[in-house]
């Protein structure tokens, strides 16, 4: 975790040209069995594996030490026909199991085929799955983004609700907006049934997700990148941006809300260390920044970083 730590502060130095920020290291997932959504691709005959690293070679893998055990189940039985990657999902607390067959892009591949699964699969990229994070019951389907595991699911609405404070998340500043807002994780887990909040996301099968799992919540979901999102004033903004970041239009959209605290949640270093200097260049002061170890064997890290307008506190 130190090593990890050590990642993000030189990415703020390198890219943000930040010196000063406090980075603190957060929660940590098992090394082992705890992906519950794994990416796999399929070898010429049929099988699961992953591609050799800087090549297009796939190695065949009959077992994940990584995956949660309900998916390395069945990983070895598996035999697919006409897709070249299939996404794989796992409900730890229902024991539920999906699988996708897709291409490299994430399209469906018509005629696509897979056998050997046990009964209870559910096969497709609509078909859906639940979990419980934090207590809620969560419709994921299997087209929607989702984070790795349950596991890191948990530590990251714990990061985020430390991050954001109770004054906030109550709606005392003002409406909330989820920004890239999935399924609606955050909401769902942090925020009353009675506090406004507006969920911006592009991806359809996640908004159709978000709508059930926010149902009896005060939630205006719009289906839109972020980026061309109309602008509404908010008290509060959780921005958890693809891997690439917010970037400058992300920043503008999320600055323009006027919001009184930003938290944004970064899955790349770099990223994360430039949109936090654009967000201090707009006016925005960085309170703090957690480092999570949600993939464990990797140099990959999740930042939640907190900022405030001048003046405004917890």
């Amino acid at each position: 975790m130190n090593a990890k730590v050590e990642i993000v502060r030189e990415a703020l130095r390198r890219n943000g040209k930040i010196e000063t920020l406090e980075v603190t290291a957060g929660g940590c997932v098992p090394p082992t069995a705890s992906r519950t959504t794994l990416r796999m691709a399929v070898t010429p005959n049929g099988r699961l594996g992953f591609r050799r690293g800087g090549s297009h070679d796939v190695i065949d893998t009959p077992t994940c030490l990584v995956a949660h055990s309900l998916l390395n189940d069945f990983i070895a039985d598996v035999r697919i026909t006409g897709a070249t990657e299939a996404t794989l999902r796992c409900g730890v607390a229902t024991g539920e199991v999906g699988i996708w067959l897709h291409d490299e892009d994430g399209e469906d591949v018509h005629g696509a085929t897979v056998t050997g699964l046990p009964s209870h699969v559910v096969v497709g990229r609509k078909a859906m799955l639940h979990e419980v994070v934090q207590g809620v019951s969560l419709q994921v389907s299997m087209a929607s983004f989702f984070q790795a595991s349950q596991v890191a699911a948990e530590l990251l609405v714990s990061a985020v609700n430390d991050a954001a404070g109770d004054a906030a998340l109550s709606g005392e500043y003002g409406p909330i907006i989820d920004a890239y807002g999935g399924v609606g994780l955050f909401t769902a887990t942090l925020v009353d049934t009675d506090t406004p909040v507006v969920l911006v996301e592009s991806n359809p099968s996640a908004c159709s997700d978000a709508r059930s799992n926010l149902h009896d919540h005060d939630v205006s979901i719009e289906q839109i990148a972020v980026e061309q999102w109309r602008v509404q004033d908010a008290g509060l903004v959780i921005a958890d941006p693809a891997r690439n970041g917010l970037g400058a239009m992300g920043v503008n959209a999320v600055v323009a809300t006027e919001a009184k605290r930003i938290v944004l949640v970064s899955c790349d270093a770099v990223a994360g260390a430039r949109d936090i200097r654009l967000l201090l260049d707009a006016g925005y002061t960085c309170e703090g920044v957690t480092v999570l170890d949600l993939f464990p064997n990797t140099p990959h890290v999740e930042v939640v970083s907190s900022f405030s307008r001048t003046g405004t506190t917890k």
